[in-house]
């Protein structure tokens, strides 16, 4: 083959390349305008590098994604020059905006605030439908800044994520006017102290979702949530009294993480259609639901760091009591501090157990699960503490890592006390009356389930790394 033979074929070659681009480039303008929302805004301005037709197809498409992280790291003033420029570009052209999103670092000058000032309006005029707004600082934590009003007031709004503000009362009585709002996600955003006690939040009935957490965003007495679907609180500093009185007929996720205003509260939740309950914290709260026409799973994940006295136990069975219609798997961590440790520590361990013994108490609280998680020394006093007061259908989930088979031993030193026939452990062990049969389970990966195994072959499986164990327990059908 000569060279012009070879000049020939590389420039059919390089042809059918372009020819490739083209059609790309000659699919209709609203498939590519879909095809560059699901990139990040970097990879979308890259596209500007393709071809003469892409060099400016970035810059309708119907979302705006900024970060100071990703666009001029270090040069904010160059940052919010580029939104800036972007956002008035797509007010000249009068082009919509589905999505819009911003992420800042607030520095001590007031520039990105009166940019904030600016922005938000011409915002409101493009049709937004999905906004995050978040601020955050380099050297602190959270930053707080007075939100606009306005960023409430667009109808068009369905899914508002604000991260970083603090909220005049004007600002959040706007709330009502966004009609059509579906999602809202609140981090760190605070009332001001002295309009907190007299504030009144108004949420619209559209809402089908709200993630509040690091805030004390009040919920108003009575209110109206009658689409809401799911309900995600986690470290909420105001009360939660006024959700008893609110409805939720459509409500089917609600989770309650570190909202230690719970101490001082008692909630009953009207949410008749209910399929997952999820409470994560140190207290243990006293909360209840209303009747539940569907079955609902609840996880319980409490660690009584706050709690020290001396009728936690109690306290829980209250609890499971009042979830007992509920599949609940109960997941304990008792962790002390250094200065809980030593004979102070084993006596308010005793002292949880013999108030759950001597309390009198009805039958104990059938649960789905229970692991416990404690050290060693205390894991047998603990768990007679929590099998006087539930009836697990399975116990542990022990994970071979560190302590795998001494726990694993221990537990079943426990549950066959009952085959030793001594009268006096009956006497104060309760629970061992009740137990029917206790029988030792690993995971079996490949059949994605449990199979039994025995305690003496777990203890000669040398390939035991990551394998998890857990005791399937059979009690009296008379107690369940």
């Amino acid at each position: 083959m000569n060279q012009t033979e070879k000049n020939l074929m590389k420039r059919a070659k390089s042809e059918d390349d372009s020819k490739s681009m083209d059609r790309i480039s000659e699919l209709p303008q609203d498939i590519l305008q879909r095809i560059l929302y699901f990139l990040s805004q970097k990879d979308a301005v890259r596209t500007s590098i393709l071809s003469k037709s892409w060099r400016y197809n970035w810059r309708t498409r119907p979302n705006l994604d900024f970060s100071d992280n990703t666009f001029f790291k270090g040069n904010p003033k160059k940052f919010l020059s580029v939104v800036d420029k972007n956002l008035q570009l797509y007010r000249d052209q009068n082009m919509g905006l589905e999505e819009f999103r911003l992420c800042i670092c607030y520095s001590d000058n007031k520039e990105p605030a009166s940019f904030l000032e600016k922005w938000i309006p011409l915002l409101t005029t493009m049709g937004v439908k999905k906004f995050r707004l978040s601020i955050h600082s380099e050297y602190r934590k959270c930053v707080l800044v007075e939100l606009p009003r306005i960023v409430f007031g667009e109808e068009s709004l369905q899914d508002l994520h604000v991260q970083g503000f603090v909220l005049k009362q004007d600002a959040i009585e706007r709330i009502a006017l966004s009609k059509n709002l579906k999602k809202l996600r609140l981090e760190h955003v605070y009332v001001k102290a002295d309009t907190l006690q007299t504030i009144i939040i108004i949420y619209p009935t559209s809402l089908e979702t709200i993630q509040i957490s690091h805030s004390n965003i009040p919920f108003h007495k009575g209110s109206d949530f009658r689409n809401l679907s799911e309900l995600h609180l986690s470290g909420v500093e105001s009360s939660l009294d006024n959700l008893s009185s609110c409805g939720f007929p459509s409500l089917k996720r609600f989770t309650l993480r570190y909202c230690y205003t719970l101490v001082e509260s008692r909630i009953s939740i009207d949410a008749p259609n209910l399929v997952y309950f999820e409470y994560l914290g140190s207290v243990i709260p006293s909360i209840s639901f209303a009747t539940i026409s569907t079955q609902c799973s609840t996880h319980l994940y409490v660690f009584p760091k706050g709690d020290r006295s001396a009728s936690w136990l109690l306290k829980l069975r209250t609890l499971l009591e009042s979830l007992s219609q509920f599949n609940i798997c109960l997941d304990i961590n008792y962790k002390f501090c250094n200065h809980f440790r030593g004979v102070c520590e084993q006596l308010i361990i005793h002292d949880n157990v013999h108030l759950a013994l001597d309390d009198g108490c009805n039958k104990p609280i059938a649960v789905e699960s229970l692991l416990l998680n404690c050290d060693l020394c205390r894991f047998s006093t603990l768990l007679k503490g929590l099998f006087r007061i539930c009836r697990p259908k399975n116990f542990g989930n022990i994970c071979f890592m560190r302590w795998g088979m001494k726990v694993t031993e221990l537990v079943w030193h426990v549950l066959t006390k009952r085959e030793s026939g001594d009268q006096d452990q009956f006497k104060h062990e309760l629970w061992l009356l009740d137990l029917e049969q206790a029988s030792l389970e690993i995971e079996d990966k490949n059949r994605e389930g449990w199979r039994p195994i025995t305690v003496s072959e777990l203890a000669n499986n040398k390939k035991l790394n990551y394998e998890r164990t857990r005791f399937a327990l059979k009690w009296r059908q008379t107690l369940l």
